[in-house]
């Protein structure tokens, strides 16, 4: 009886951890690229707050921004409300704080982990690892 009873507490603990992946609505990508600080396109990376867009990476783009010395994150551009929309992808506001999506209205705090601000999308924008090498002066963002 306590195998039985063994193997049921097993299958639900198997479960219900398998529920606590990310859901994330957009399709997962291949993700492996270095950019360097130094060349022009990225020097706006060298201060907090000044995000750059990455086309034709990841899913529908990617945005690096540094939120603080030493710290960059790198998100996915797709909007996670309708991220198959053909033009689902955030946009990166004036203030450089924010993206949003100009389809569906939702905004996204960069500075704050990706997370909705207002709009219909309920998930944060996918975020890629951003490794920082201060001796290269490099971030090789990857999945």
């Amino acid at each position: 009886m306590s195998k039985i009873r063994l193997f049921f507490l097993s299958v639900l603990f198997i479960g219900f951890f398998s529920t606590c992946e990310n859901q994330s609505p957009i399709p997962m990508v291949p993700v492996n690229f270095t950019i360097y600080l130094n060349t022009p396109t990225f020097l706006p990376l060298t201060a907090p707050g000044s995000p750059v867009y990455i086309p034709y990476e990841g899913y529908k783009g990617i945005i690096v921004i540094q939120t603080s010395p030493d710290m960059f994150v790198a998100y996915d551009a797709a909007c996670t409300y309708d991220p198959t929309h053909e033009w689902g992808r955030v946009q990166i506001e004036p203030s450089g704080i924010f993206a949003i999506d100009t389809v569906c209205g939702s905004q996204y705090s960069l500075m704050m982990n990706g997370m909705v601000n207002s709009g219909p999308a309920g998930l944060s924008l996918t975020q890629y690892a951003a490794d920082y090498n201060p001796n290269m002066g490099s971030i090789h963002i990857h999945n």
